[in-house]
């Protein structure tokens, strides 16, 4: 301390200090040196203690940076070891074997060891899995998937989450609850979408689609499976594309459509299947081969399968599939007794898919077994799971079953309404199933079109081959090829001349060909013309006219001969008139018509009446048709179906047009076109025959080419018990255009 005792030197200008001696003992600090030797000795201090805290905390600092890169490293390692048992379950898993469980639990030990979220909530969302697929505790595992969403939503790593769901959604739809179903399997389907997994998005929308063909839905079902054959064939998973052929061949067996059916389950075997599918679709085609009645090769596949060593998940399928072709085989009793082992497994594990499918086939057994009873239980507990949740194929047979037991027991009003109920449902899912039909026949249109894409894209591929090899050899030949070009240009004008003059003949033989043809033709349809006007007033018309004022007359009825005499003479007039017109007014035509069926009726004394019915909007003045088209088919309505008939007929004549198209429906109540080929004679056969086929070729002619059947039609009616009640015929006339010539 001897240092910091000196005094500090005097300042210049200051007077020299006295001289005197100080002796150690003597000496005696001012008081500013001992205050600053103070804050020396606590500043010291404080340093050193500084000093020390910040060591310790740099030590403390490099043992927590020590620890957490330890415990770091740890996690990064528990992440990869949990990863690879991941991996490990997902093997076992698609291949059937009970080890998968273990890896599953050593994954969710690994992660609650290091209290991973992440880890935790994929291990449970396995867990959830493997209870779905080897178990079939749908409860269990939709307690576990919601755990698993639980532990998801406390962590910002979203990754697999998309498992969870399709867990959640999967162990619901078993349940029937299709519509949660379909909208947790939709989530998983995003988050699978987001996280760039292909397989993971396939098996959600295969399930959706599994979800709408459960709840009757097979139009939606087709498209989205349609859309996961697209996809598996995109990212090529073969394994895949054989589970959509058998889900495929599941949906057309509910729509009826076996043959189809049989198609897809070939495919799909043609393809490799891991063992656990491979059994659920053994058991399926089996029930494929016992609706078809081919209960042999059916056997055989059933006893591909050893009973006794069955897990409960596939046991207690194969129960109900086995119980079900002794029940369409007809050995009622063998078919109690399999659905009956069957119900508990489905009871215990709740799929309510199953448990309907199992009580509807025990009331049919019980009711072929004669136990109203039972059937009627069976019966009424189905259908209180299928109203629940609205699985109409399963209420449309229940009713079907209640009604048959209540009409048995005479219970007549409970059996009407369920029999109501069951034609309601049954339209409904006939229409579902129409609509599916009509999907199909698109899906496999449209499978049949990327089919062929796909070998339109393989053709190209190889053309595109070929062409690049020929491209080299194309380049020589365009030196070849152009030494021929010029040759041929030299050829070529040579020749242009006659060919030019050539083409000026040709051209000029077909103007007069079409002139000589157009002549020829427009005198085809006067002939026609002359020939319909004999055909229709021939002389058997006017021989029948006469006879009738004759017998007028024989039988002293003056007036009415004279009447008839007078309209015979005017309708001559009228005929006679318009023969000289190509066309004539519809007025006109419609009033020989009219005179015409009045000679008729006075000819047999008011045997029938006739009723003229034309649109408000007809001009019957401004429309023109050729004279003489209709009075054909009136008369075969008159002479081959009125005039047999005991009572009071009825002709109805309609008219109306569309365009330049009038439309003619002439209908009569007689008795049939096959009642009047045995009563007419055949000459009368003849005659309409005669008419019927000029009236055609005149049609032909005035329309445009084509076959004479095309413009008119001639329809047979039948009453409700099925006996002749009339003819009807469909004319067709184009309207001419211009007033007649």
């Amino acid at each position: 301390m001897e240092k910091f005792s000196q005094s500090y030197p005097p300042a210049k200008g200051s007077p020299p200090p006295p001289n005197r001696s100080i002796s150690p003992s003597n000496r005696t600090p001012s008081p500013p040196t001992a205050q600053f030797q103070g804050q020396a000795v606590l500043f010291s201090a404080n340093l050193y203690l500084i000093l020390k805290v910040q060591k310790s905390l740099l030590i403390i600092f490099f043992v927590a940076c020590r620890l957490a890169t330890q415990a770091q490293q740890e996690t990064s390692k528990a992440r990869l070891r949990i990863d690879s048992l991941i991996q490990h379950y997902e093997y076992c898993a698609s291949h059937w074997m009970d080890s998968s469980g273990w890896y599953a639990d050593q994954a969710m030990e690994e992660a609650r060891r290091v209290n991973d979220i992440h880890s935790i909530a994929l291990a449970t969302a396995c867990k959830s899995l493997y209870t779905l697929n080897f178990t079939n505790d749908f409860i269990l595992s939709e307690s576990q998937a919601g755990e698993a969403l639980d532990w998801f939503s406390r962590t910002s790593d979203k990754g697999h989450i998309s498992l969870a769901y399709y867990a959640l959604g999967f162990a619901i739809f078993a349940q029937s609850r299709f519509e949660e179903a379909i909208h947790l399997l939709q989530q998983a389907q995003d988050y699978a979408q987001k996280a760039g997994d292909t397989t993971g998005v396939i098996k959600s929308l295969s399930l959706i689609g599994c979800a709408y063909r459960e709840s009757g839905d097979y139009e939606k079902a087709f498209e989205i499976y349609r859309r996961c054959i697209q996809m598996a064939e995109d990212a090529r998973l073969p394994e895949h594309i054989a589970s959509e052929y058998f889900e495929l061949a599941e949906l057309f067996m509910q729509i009826d459509d076996y043959p189809t059916a049989k198609k897809y389950f070939y495919a799909g075997f043609h393809l490799d299947q891991p063992q656990s599918f491979y059994a659920w679709r053994i058991m399926t085609y089996a029930e494929l081969l016992s609706h078809q009645h081919q209960f042999d090769s059916a056997l055989y596949y059933y006893n591909t399968f050893d009973s006794t060593s069955l897990p409960p998940a596939l046991l207690r399928t194969w129960l109900v599939s086995k119980g079900e072709y002794f029940l369409l085989q007809g050995n009622n009793q063998m078919a109690l007794d399999y659905l009956q082992k069957s119900l508990v497994y489905q009871c215990r594990l709740n799929d309510r898919n199953q448990i309907m499918r199992v009580l509807k086939d025990l009331s049919l057994a019980s009711q072929k077994l004669g136990k109203d009873k039972d059937a009627f239980r069976y019966a009424k507990e189905s259908l209180a799971i299928a109203e629940q949740f609205k699985a109409r194929q399963f209420i449309r047979d229940n009713c079907e079953i209640l009604h048959s037991i209540y009409d048995k027991a005479g219970r007549t009003d409970s059996a009407y309404a369920y029999y109501r109920r069951y034609n309601t449902m049954k339209d409904s899912v006939n229409n579902e199933q129409l609509k599916g039909k009509f999907a199909s026949y698109a899906f496999e249109q449209q499978i049949a079109l990327l089919s062929k894409e796909k070998q339109l894209q393989e053709v190209c591929l190889r053309e595109t081959l070929v062409t690049k090899k020929m491209l080299i050899g194309g380049i020589i030949a365009l030196l070849l090829i152009g030494f021929i070009f010029s040759r041929y240009i030299l050829l070529k004008r040579k020749n242009e001349a006659h060919l030019r003059q050539r083409a000026e003949n040709e051209l000029e033989i077909h103007r007069l060909e079409g002139e000589k043809a157009k002549a020829a033709l427009q005198q085809r349809a006067k002939e026609l013309e002359i020939q319909a006007l004999r055909s229709q007033m021939n002389p058997h018309f006017i021989f029948n006219c006469l006879n009738a004022i004759n017998r007028f007359i024989l039988g002293h009825e003056t007036e009415a001969a004279s009447d008839y005499l007078t309209k015979f003479s005017r309708l001559m007039r009228m005929i006679m008139n318009h023969s000289r017109h190509s066309v004539i007014t519809l007025a006109d035509e419609l009033e020989v018509l009219q005179l015409y069926l009045d000679m008729e009726k006075l000819r047999f004394k008011d045997a029938f009446d006739y009723i003229l019915v034309q649109d408000d909007d007809l001009d019957t003045g401004d429309i023109h048709i050729p004279p003489l088209l209709l009075q054909p088919f009136v008369e075969n309505a008159v002479w081959h179906g009125l005039m047999h008939k005991k009572e009071r007929g009825l002709l109805t004549i309609e008219l109306r047009a569309d365009n330049d198209i009038l439309t003619c429906i002439i209908r009569d109540n007689g008795v049939g076109r096959q009642r009047a080929g045995i009563l007419k004679s055949k000459s009368a056969q003849k005659h309409k025959s005669m008419g019927l086929q000029i009236t055609a070729e005149r049609l032909n002619l005035l329309t445009g080419n084509g076959s004479p059947g095309h413009y008119f039609d001639i329809e047979d009616l039948y009453d409700e018990d099925g006996h002749p009640a009339g003819t009807k015929v469909i004319l067709k006339i184009r309207i001419a255009a211009g007033a007649p010539v």
